[in-house]
């Protein structure tokens, strides 16, 4: 694969799974380029590919901006964009929390947002996320919170990441890390980690994870990886930025980093991965004084989300509704991986590798398989390793009820086409 292509997978990705939400700006093809060290041309070339599929618009002045993502072609079975369906959102409930908010807070919807975000929705994400309330700082979605920590650890020599392998490929494309370590049964190997930051500035060392509902794996770190981790961050002198995924669907979490080592800890987390895409409200929790670091970085190109998206969210928050839509998905979501568990079980050479909860399958393939594309998200945008790339995932959803019965048999059709059956 060239270059250019891998960028175009990586920037089509982040808008299809709403990373970068309709009407937010890509990076410029000049910090495309930086970040993947190649000419401008290069990245060039993916941007045209965006805008040939009707991902971006270009603004003469002003950049690219993403366009919403096209809707699945339910005949095909678009199984490789791991967001939730807008079609789940709870539309009547949150319409009567939206006209409360209008009809109480009036102007003040459309006033300024404030610095660190409104204090309103710093209150309920405080005691939702059990974080303490001087800790937050509301961005713009998920993927903006990576962005911030790759600013936060950029020296002279650029930031020395670590990651798990496999990972999310919006952290790999943001990150461009200098080591990846194998995601075992319970974790990484937290003794690797000092041999991974030898030799790096103690500025620019951090160590990115998703220990909860891992993506794309559906694991998780154990209690012992935990410790030992947190133990080696104070030993090793590096932060651990923790991706929170989609810990509200575990009945019985057990103690994050962000509450372990919370001065080590960078926390990150989007309501665009349990709402829907459009809510585009993410969190990043550090200690006071990182945070305000991070907060001044924020402010350099944006004041946040606007004022009624924040009270909105708020209002979701505190009425109660983002329980009972949690509850909702989650039983869609337990479903439909059953009834994918069971197709694989049929299909020779399959097996699922990673865990069962969450939106998405790790299902490891036999090195043979017919000619793509295919539906699903091919290992090799989560890692290098050889094991990564015989794996592929499985998100399951992207679609609708009403779309479900067609594209769950659409898929077995083209895994049988790859694979066989026994």
């Amino acid at each position: 694969m060239h270059l250019y292509e891998r960028i175009f997978e990586d920037l089509r990705r982040a808008v299809d799974e709403g990373d970068i939400g309709p009407g937010e700006r890509l990076p410029s093809i000049r910090e495309v380029a930086e970040r993947y060290d190649c000419n401008k041309l290069t990245a060039g070339r993916a941007f045209e590919l965006l805008a040939r599929s009707g991902r971006i618009e270009n603004r003469v002045g002003a950049g690219s901006f993403a366009r919403a993502a096209p809707a699945p072609d339910s005949g095909k079975a678009d199984f490789s964009t791991a967001r939730l369906s807008e079609s789940f959102f709870p539309y009547e409930e949150a319409g009567g929390v939206l006209a409360g908010l209008l009809a109480s807070e009036r102007g003040r919807l459309f006033s300024a947002p404030e610095s660190r975000g409104e204090p309103r929705l710093i209150d309920a994400l405080s005691r939702r996320f059990r974080l303490p309330a001087d800790s937050i700082l509301v961005t713009g979605g998920g993927q903006q919170g990576l962005d911030l920590v790759r600013r936060l650890f950029a020296g002279r020599a650029g930031s020395w990441a670590v990651v798990e392998e496999p990972s999310y490929p919006g952290a790999l494309s943001t990150f461009k890390p200098r080591q990846a370590l194998a995601f075992g049964d319970e974790g990484p190997d937290p003794e690797s980690l000092g041999a991974a930051f030898e030799g790096a500035p103690a500025s620019s060392r951090f160590f990115y994870t998703v220990p909860q509902i891992h993506n794309p794996t559906g694991l998780a770190h154990s209690l012992e990886v935990r410790r030992a981790i947190a133990k080696a961050a104070e030993t090793h002198d590096f932060t651990i930025v923790e991706d929170d995924y989609l810990s509200e669907f575990v009945e019985s979490p057990l103690p994050r980093y962000v509450d372990l080592a919370p001065d080590r800890t960078l926390w990150i987390k989007s309501l665009s991965k349990t709402l829907a895409p459009g809510i585009r409200i993410g969190v990043l929790a550090a200690s006071p004084a990182r945070l305000s670091a991070i907060v001044k970085l924020r402010d350099e190109v944006d004041q946040g989300p606007s004022t009624w998206l924040q009270l909105f969210a708020a209002g979701i928050l505190e009425s109660g509704l983002y329980e009972r839509h949690l509850a909702r998905v989650g039983a869609v979501a337990d479903r439909r991986r059953g009834e994918l568990v069971d197709m694989i079980g049929a299909l020779s050479g399959l097996r699922i590798a990673g865990g069962l909860k969450g939106y998405n399958l790790w299902v490891e393939a036999p090195e043979t398989r017919s000619a793509g594309p295919h539906p699903w998200a091919e290992g090799w945008r989560f890692g290098r390793g050889e094991a990564t790339r015989r794996c592929f995932r499985l998100s399951l959803m992207g679609m609708g009820e009403e779309d479900w019965p067609e594209a769950k048999e659409s898929l077995r059709t083209r895994l049988v086409a790859a694979f066989g059956r026994d």
